[in-house]
């Protein structure tokens, strides 16, 4: 059976072989129907608009070779969630479980799918990625790099803050959703607040995570912190994946704000 990453760079070592498989991905998503295109498309933009500050002699980010093999490797695990799905099999979080049922069904608009994708990638996957990404730098023990480091990683909510109506614009217009063209017709700057006061708060205990996972001296002790981010990211989930995200713009905003 063919599959949407077929042929396909599924570990990628930068920004910019992220950016490129996420914009094949997406397009063959779409290509057939697939509800899991919305997550991509977006996904897509800031990936895009990280790869540019990269790009960027006089860009925001200080260690700009740290945050772009972060986003290859925030990339490569996102299509081993996506393999798993391809073939049925189990996922490894609860997260991810609750993000592709939901794109498995016809009543979840496609802001809700996006949600939960950045939901689990961010609650779950980002404290991974980022601890060994620091690891494999060097960068553990080095109070001085870890606040470059933390640095960066708060600059990319700007481009976060940067992509939400752009992100509505595309589910609304490529995905056919009418809880985003709502968000982006009546009440945006909304819409922009209450996405960066979850995003942001998301990423904030991220980073506390990483570095819990950097202090931890056994094995049970980093199993310990593991489990912790596991339970969180999935209740996150669930919240998200409620029912009430589909009935009114007014109670999706709610539910967003009391996932925060």
């Amino acid at each position: 059976m063919s599959s949407c990453i077929d042929g396909l760079n599924l570990h990628p070592k930068s920004v910019h072989d992220a950016a490129v498989v996420l914009d094949t991905v997406t397009d063959r998503l779409i290509a057939a129907g697939d509800r899991r295109a919305a997550f991509t498309d977006v996904y897509g933009i800031v990936t895009r608009a990280v790869a540019a500050q990269v790009e960027r002699p006089d860009g925001m980010f200080l260690e700009p070779a740290w945050i772009s093999r972060l986003a290859g490797r925030f990339c490569e695990r996102y299509l081993e969630t996506f393999r798993w799905c391809e073939r049925g099999a189990a996922q490894d979080c609860g997260a991810w479980h609750i993000a592709y049922a939901s794109t498995s069904s016809r009543f979840a608009p496609p802001v809700q799918n996006a949600l939960l994708g950045f939901s689990a990638h961010i609650n779950y996957d980002l404290v991974f990625g980022i601890h060994a990404t620091i690891v494999e730098f060097g960068h553990g023990r080095d109070p001085r790099m870890l606040a470059r480091l933390k640095h960066d990683h708060d600059e990319v909510n700007t481009l976060l803050r940067r992509s939400v109506v752009e992100a509505l614009e595309r589910l609304a217009v490529r995905h056919g959703c009418p809880l985003s063209a709502i968000f982006r017709d009546t009440a945006p700057d909304l819409a922009v607040w209450v996405s960066m006061e979850m995003l942001s708060r998301w990423r904030e205990r991220v980073w506390t995570d990483v570095l819990a996972l950097l202090k931890a001296r056994t094995a049970s002790e980093r199993a310990a912190v593991a489990r912790g981010v596991e339970q969180r990211s999935a209740r996150i989930g669930q919240m998200l994946a409620l029912p009430s995200l589909h009935h009114a713009p007014h109670a999706a905003l709610r539910l967003m704000s009391r996932a925060a």
